[in-house]
């Protein structure tokens, strides 16, 4: 039998693992569990069990019948989980949707007192922000020695060791990370953590292993889920932007420079270079938001109609209407740049305000929002020969595969593996112990992801 190669993307709805096969060149395992919110009196809360989820790991790890040489562990970024001397998490996993940062304390949230003694202004469930807020609130487990992400919580459990290191993808998610530099702000860190005397974790080179299982299988330093998605569905970085259109929307391209447009943010990717990325809030929650207007009309008029039968009767009359001349702001809930800002439609006229116009106007919108962020970036875009889709709306929904390639006037391929960041995990953990290198890991992609 084949040692096989493991990716396990730890998301925020599912923990999935991927199984790679490189004798084979195939993929010939990859299962989901869920993975579910815990729900307390905490209304800004969103918190999930790190022991079910260390418990999901290991039961899909011991459902691979076939020997296992190395795993990579990817997923949700930014929240954090607290541990104790043993290295068992004394605390909920605070995910990247928890909302602890934005509660008043001495008439501040912990965003803005954090911004106010720094000048860094964090975005709320980045790593830092949270532990500050648990500081400023009182809620720091008593037995907590340390906290980090999932990523490095599940990779530190699985070699038995205390998380002293993670990946410069992974460290990046915590707030006030230089990425050019791999170092964090001094300030920062010493605001968060209320003292000069702190210990945090430092950068691991890129491709390192973390330590081994009891049985023998290596564990690589976890990788972000952006870059592994990347490393996993773009066979030439260069050439291709990566669009991925779920409950929101993002846009990666990729550089070796370290100089990024105000408007997107730069991560770095695995010691190859950067992604720039811009990202936004709403995309397919767009237009589930849209799905939602129309199944509530019609069964106002009477009619019992399923939210499948929605989706398709919007697929068919956009089909059918061809184009729109309408124009649809899709920002509902805001931007990552103005938290006040809102969705509009207008250009607004009598011939165009019906089922398909909607469609087509609210599909174009949420892609023209991706666009915006490659428009600023033109040297990146005008290399660009090519967009990867991924993501339920683009798997789900065609119209979204021709409103890219309409706009980006490029032509779109979408991903074959489902999980890219689970694929691009498991690419990873060959690299790492030599069984593959990266001109392999480029013809690999492009041979199994048709990208």
């Amino acid at each position: 039998m084949a040692p096989l190669y493991v990716g396990i993307d730890i998301g925020t709805t599912n923990i999935t693992i991927t199984a790679l096969d490189l004798a084979a060149r195939r993929v010939p395992s990859s299962r989901s569990l869920p993975n579910r919110r815990i729900f307390n009196d905490e209304p800004y809360a969103y918190i999930q069990d790190p022991h079910a989820i260390e418990e999901s790991v290991r039961t899909l790890l011991g459902d691979l019948s076939d020997p296992i040489a190395a795993v990579c562990v990817t997923g949700q970024v930014h929240g954090i989980v607290y541990y104790d001397r043993e290295g068992m998490a004394c605390s909920p996993l605070y995910t990247w949707l928890d909302q602890r940062a934005m509660e008043v304390f001495d008439n501040m949230s912990s965003q803005q007192a954090l911004y106010e003694q720094t000048g860094h202004l964090l975005p709320s469930g980045y790593g830092l922000l949270a532990h500050y807020a648990n500081r400023r609130l009182n809620k720091v487990a008593q037995q907590a020695v340390g906290f980090c992400g999932i990523i490095e919580y599940i990779t530190a459990r699985l070699t038995g060791k205390l998380p002293t290191l993670a990946d410069p993808s992974c460290l990046g998610t915590y707030g006030g990370f230089d990425p050019v530099r791999s170092l964090f702000d001094r300030s920062v860190l010493t605001e968060v953590f209320g003292t000069s005397s702190y210990t945090f974790l430092e950068p691991a080179a890129p491709f390192s292993i973390a330590g081994h299982t009891p049985d023998g299988i290596a564990v690589i330093h976890g990788v972000g889920d952006n870059q592994a998605g990347f490393f996993g569905m773009v066979s030439s970085w260069q050439e291709s932007a990566l669009i991925s259109i779920g409950t929101s929307g993002q846009i990666s391209l990729f550089s070796e420079r370290g100089d990024c447009p105000p408007t997107m943010e730069l991560r770095p990717f695995v010691g190859q270079g950067y992604l720039h990325v811009g990202a936004t809030l709403t995309a397919g929650k767009a237009y589930e938001t849209l799905q939602r207007l129309f199944a509530s009309t019609i069964r106002a008029a009477g009619t019992e109609i399923s939210d499948e039968a929605v989706f398709e009767m919007m697929k068919k009359e956009a089909i059918d209407r061809g184009l729109s001349t309408l124009v649809v702001d899709p920002r509902l809930t805001g931007s990552r740049s103005d938290a006040a800002v809102r969705g509009s439609i207008t250009n607004i006229g009598l011939d165009n305000l019906d089922i398909g116009s909607l469609v087509l106007g609210t599909i174009d919108g949420i892609v023209a929002e991706l666009k915006a962020f490659a428009l600023d970036a033109p040297t990146l875009l005008s290399s660009t020969r090519s967009v990867v889709a991924t993501g339920s709306a683009i798997r789900k929904n065609p119209l979204f595969r021709a409103s890219l390639a309409r706009q980006f006037s490029l032509p779109v391929t979408v991903a074959e593996v489902d999980d890219g960041a689970g694929f691009g995990a498991a690419l990873i953990a060959a690299i790492a112990v030599g069984a593959l290198d990266l001109d392999g890991r480029k013809d690999l992609v492009r041979r199994l992801q048709g990208t």
